[in-house]
């Protein structure tokens, strides 16, 4: 029995805090199993612009579970390859089976889907304390809620962690951060640029614009913020002309945005007590082999599946879950910085005994497939 009369009992309902890709990715599978839930954000939509989003197979084959990849391929473009250059030279190029656009979309068809199933979700509802013993949730209209069970959901600044847990170490900076832009081009294939220090990396997220992401190295500590707006100047200042330069339109300022890029190690847990962790809200990453949204997908479909098997038992299902997730995340978290390491070489023998291990050998093919075709829906075993 609920003690405060202002304190709306929830109790069969578990609450999602955040509605994001991994979010809004529980909350149909929730849905889907017909598990009460109800979806916390604290912005007034569900918006993302000047963002573009990659998603390897991985992260494909859990938007095909929840029956969404068709309607975001309307709205995506399907690169057939990814081009390697390294001082103005072409190294080589692979196949990709990847699907890129931009997040706005990602998150329209994800919260269509969830709205269909009925599912609901509280805009301008910014946590604000947090109580993981009685699981009682309260925001920034003082309104509170008693709930069966807390998913945070809420990224790399989640205030679940900020308020409620402990046993998460802070994200730190990682040594990098990223200028990102979209602008016209009919680019059709995935274009990286290795450099000293840094790459570039721009794809096609429509028939007729570009996402151009350009990520440095610097010991130079960067505010961690995704709506940061930084110049145009400045970004073509830091990569080389050779590469500007086959982008005309990017010189034309339709919005530059730049933000550090933070990290956490050793991750041990995704849960504390009565709260769950999933996606930035836990690991967040490095975006250099990009995996972040596919790892927040893969969280997402371990944990809807879990408690679906398990019944919601709360227990039963975090165990398996940290038990399923926490390898395959330091795996991942690994490879990126390996990559960055890899793409940022400035001494010039090692950049031409790497050239040359990527123009003759399968080494690229390799390390992508060894990450694109783990699937996850293997790992729940009804």
């Amino acid at each position: 029995m609920l003690h405060n009369n202002r304190v709306k009992d929830y109790s069969n309902f578990i609450a999602i805090i955040g509605a994001g890709i991994s979010g809004l990715a529980l909350g149909i599978l929730l849905q889907k199993n017909k598990i009460p839930c109800v979806i916390f954000e604290k912005a007034d939509k569900v918006s993302e612009q000047g963002a573009g989003i990659s998603i390897s197979p991985n992260g494909l084959e859990v938007l095909n579970k929840l029956e969404v990849i068709q309607e975001l391929k309307l709205q995506s473009r399907q690169p057939d390859n990814a081009i390697f250059f390294s001082n103005n030279q072409e190294i080589n190029q692979i196949p990709v089976e990847v699907i890129t656009t931009t997040r706005k979309s990602l998150y329209k068809v994800l919260l269509n889907k969830y709205l269909t199933l009925d599912g609901v979700v509280h805009f301008n509802h910014e946590l604000m304390n947090l109580d993981k013993e009685k699981k009682i949730i309260t925001f920034n209209d003082e309104k509170s809620f008693c709930v069966k069970h807390i998913i945070a959901c809420d990224g790399i600044k989640s205030q679940c962690q900020k308020i409620a847990s402990s046993k998460f170490q802070k994200p730190k900076y990682s040594g990098y951060y990223v200028w990102r832009t979209i602008f016209p081009s009919i680019q059709s294939n995935i274009h990286f640029y290795l450099g000293s220090n840094f790459h570039v990396v721009a794809y096609p997220i429509d028939k007729h614009r570009v996402s151009l992401v350009a990520a440095i190295k610097s010991k130079d500590k960067q505010n961690e913020s995704w709506r940061q707006k930084g110049s145009t100047d400045n970004l073509l200042s830091e990569i080389p002309s050779d590469i500007s330069n086959n982008y005309p339109s990017l010189k034309e300022n339709y919005g530059v945005y730049k933000w550090g890029v933070y990290i956490r190690p050793n991750i041990e847990t995704l849960y504390d007590n009565n709260i769950t962790y999933v996606g930035d809200a836990a690991h967040p990453i490095v975006p250099f082999i990009g995996q972040g949204a596919c790892l927040a997908l893969e969280d997402a479909y371990v944990l809807g599946s879990l408690l679906n098997k398990y019944k919601c038992s709360f227990n039963d299902a975090q165990t398996q879950y940290n038990k399923i997730r926490i390898k395959r995340i330091r795996s991942i978290y690994k490879k990126s910085l390996d990559q960055g390491r890899f793409n940022h070489l400035s001494n010039k023998l090692l950049v031409f005994f790497r050239n040359l291990l990527m123009k003759y050998t399968k080494i690229i093919s390799i390390q992508t497939k060894s990450i694109w075709n783990y699937d996850v829906t293997k790992e729940i075993d009804f």
